[in-house]
């Protein structure tokens, strides 16, 4: 049986995540055409102060106190945050601890014989830690039942950022194995958004979940994974001429447990 390695494991990725990208859920205007928009932003903000400066209205002393408010809210998010992540770390071998629990309990139903009719496999330790795009993961550590990732991610632009566990379970049997999966992650850190002060209505919203993704064999294209999710957290933000900037955070701190069932695998792969 050939043996994968590494850096073919990320170029099959990438090659999976391009074809993804070719055919997006949903609408995001790329750099050219996000230009085009805020030139066009720019000139109706310019009409409007305008307008808003014939009125009477004083902008500089208007926009002074958005600033202020923007920045008490800021510093309100930064407490939050601190006391967030204070709490994870309290929790964290809670959530570890149940983790272990509940990989251990299936262990112990696997070893029980005659529990399962057909033969069962434990992947404790993945083969490979990876962001896509490229992030700069803190740490990172891969061992039996206890690997986990850190990191920071930050954007003024839409997209989606992912941090995986990658497993490789070859098929060693001579024909295909129907397989039912499962897994067990937990998430503690904090989300935040930011909408600006403008003219305009502006929003902000960061949404974290878990995936668990399968694969026939190699990755090649998009048709060939599946997945099941959960929710992990959200924050939105929404700002507003005349209420001001707004920023909004949201503590993640749960354990969730995934599963995909009839999975076929080619023999070999």
């Amino acid at each position: 049986m050939k043996k994968i390695s590494t850096g073919e494991l990320k170029k099959a990725i990438l090659a999976v995540e391009a074809e993804r990208l070719k055919y997006p859920a949903a609408f995001r205007a790329d750099r050219a055409q996000r230009a085009t928009l805020q030139k066009s932003r720019r000139a109706s903000e310019k009409i409007v102060s305008g307008f808003l400066k014939e009125a009477g209205l004083d902008l500089k002393k208007f926009q002074a106190l958005q600033e202020q408010r923007g920045l008490q809210l800021e510093r309100m998010v930064a407490k939050h945050k601190a006391e967030t992540l204070r709490r994870a770390m309290q929790r964290k071998d809670t959530l570890q601890s149940s983790i272990a629990a509940q990989s251990k309990a299936l262990r112990d139903l696997v070893s029980r014989r005659g529990f399962f009719p057909y033969p069962t496999f434990t992947l404790s330790t993945p083969f490979l830690i990876w962001s896509i795009p490229l992030l700069n993961i803190s740490d990172s550590v891969a061992v039996p039942f206890g690997s986990f990732a850190k990191f920071k991610f930050s954007t003024s632009h839409s997209g989606i950022q992912k941090v995986g566990f990658y497993f490789y379970w070859p098929n060693p049997f001579e024909d295909y194995a129907v397989i039912n999966a499962a897994t067990f992650i937990s998430a503690a850190g904090h989300l935040k958004s930011h909408a600006p002060w403008g003219y305009w209505t502006n929003t902000s919203e960061v949404i974290a979940t878990a995936l668990f993704n399968l694969w026939f064999g190699w990755p090649t294209a998009v048709t060939s994974s599946t997945y099941a999710s959960a929710f992990l957290g959200r924050s939105g933000a929404l700002s507003t001429p005349f209420i001001g900037p707004d920023t909004e955070g949201t503590s993640v701190s749960s354990g969730v447990s995934l599963n995909t069932t009839m999975f076929a695998v080619r023999p070999g792969l």
